[in-house]
């Protein structure tokens, strides 16, 4: 869950809010010319939540910077992480000599040992990687000039190796958004892209063996014609997958709305059920208003094959602050909400949705965490931890975490234990049971 951009994240504190009103298509952030108040952090007398286990690792070259220091320029850029039989996996961009590598990071459960492996030379304007997992099983993708266009490019990290599997050839629109998930025996890649036959983008899909990382299928657009959908996202569940996507549509059909400086298009959610060969098994669905503003969204695996989505839905102009935080929980017979989070922590930043836990993080407070029941109801509040600082935890694995922190031109990556019990009695109606 851009080109030339800033640290990751300095994107989901500031800026992950925004989607830019230039360029259509693109799922990535402005940064606000200014920085709005945020949300008080917990009091010093409570308890702090995690405790870190093990040792932390560190990505990038190590300077003496302090550890709290927010990146630097050419710093090293992490992607999204995951849970895996073993511990995490997280992708970065690190600086090689003159150069930039792509690698991927893998920490054990107790964080007691870690293995930082390198998957290619990183070319052009390139995004970390993406890693994704099923059981002992962790692969990444990743975008890479290929002539005049891009390609996803997947592979296989087994122990020290990497085998590099399936290639999806992609147009040359301006967004790079994707994502791939697994099942037993077949993969899924999904990302945005323009129809040769269409005036709008559309959602593409190809598979590809779950082995192997070869054998890919031919992609094909899963959004239906007049559809214009972006920022895809997959969610896995037993016997298939949820595909989601951001949809939109003009908010004026005047001719000169389409050159004002200002996005002005409803943007809401949609959400389609895939079989584990990644077949639609079900007609999309609709998730929030069609005359909403979706800014940015996150989406994680939910109990008995559900989905827990949250979003923030917002009309204020482009690169200002606010909007609601929005959650609702999709599953096969339906779509339970959307409901408002309320929380008096929330502050402005995005959403940061894992199994068990929410993270908010801006660029005005440290970041803040609450434990959260399958349904995204609150167990306790959100509240800073002194653990994590101005970083963030990047992938859950019940009550342990994996947090990401600046340091320099590095990242240091820790576990963190963390309880799940309620500290403080303040806590309102959104509140739910832990599970």
């Amino acid at each position: 869950m851009g080109s030339s951009r800033s640290s990751l994240l300095l994107i989901l504190a500031a800026a992950t809010l925004f989607l830019p009103a230039c360029c259509k298509h693109d799922p990535r952030p402005s940064i606000p010319s200014e920085i709005p108040s945020a949300a008080e952090p917990v009091p010093e007398a409570t308890p702090p939540r995690c405790v870190q286990l093990g040792k932390d690792v560190l990505v990038g070259p190590a300077t003496k910077a302090d550890d709290d220091q927010d990146f630097l320029p050419f710093a090293a850029e992490i992607g999204q992480g995951v849970a895996y039989d073993d511990g995490f996996a997280i992708a970065a961009l690190s600086k090689e000599g003159q150069g930039t590598a792509s690698v991927v990071a893998l920490v054990s459960s107790d964080g007691s040992k870690s293995r930082i492996i390198k998957l290619a030379e990183s070319h052009g304007d390139a995004e970390p990687p993406k890693v994704f997992a099923l059981g002992k099983t962790v692969g990444a993708g990743a975008l890479e000039p290929s002539g005049t266009k891009r390609s996803l490019r997947l592979a296989r990290v087994d122990g020290e190796s990497v085998a590099w599997g399936a290639e999806f050839l992609q147009g040359n629109d301006e967004s790079l958004a994707f994502d791939v998930a697994l099942q037993d025996k077949r993969g899924v890649a999904v990302w945005d892209d323009l129809p040769k036959d269409r005036e709008v983008s559309g959602i593409y899909l190809a598979t590809f063996d779950a082995s192997t990382f070869a054998s890919p299928t031919p992609p094909r657009v899963m959004t239906l014609p007049g559809t214009d959908g972006d920022n895809p996202r997959l969610v896995s569940r037993p016997g298939g997958f949820w595909l989601f996507w951001v949809a939109r549509r003009p908010e004026s059909s005047d001719f000169d709305a389409r050159y004002r400086a200002e996005d002005l298009s409803y943007k809401w959610l949609e959400v389609m059920p895939l079989d584990d060969r990644g077949v639609q098994s079900g007609a999309p669905r609709r998730i929030s208003s069609d005359s909403g503003h979706v800014l940015v969204y996150d989406v994680t695996e939910g109990r008995d094959g559900s989905a827990l989505v949250m979003w923030r839905d917002d009309d204020t102009p482009s690169g200002s602050a606010g909007g609601r935080l929005m959650r609702a929980l999709v599953r096969l017979g339906g779509v339970d909400g959307p409901d408002v989070i309320d929380d008096p922590n929330l502050g402005p930043g995005a959403p940061n949705v894992m199994p068990g836990w929410l993270a908010v993080a801006d660029a005005a407070s440290p970041t803040r965490i609450a434990p959260i029941a399958s349904d995204g109801s609150f167990v306790d509040q959100l509240a800073s931890e002194p653990l994590m600082g101005n970083g963030e935890p990047v992938a859950a694995k019940g009550d342990v975490l994996l947090v990401s922190r600046p340091s320099g031109l590095a990242v240091k990556l820790l576990v963190a234990k963390c309880t799940r019990e309620v500290r403080d009695a303040g806590v309102d109606a959104n509140r739910g049971d832990a599970d």
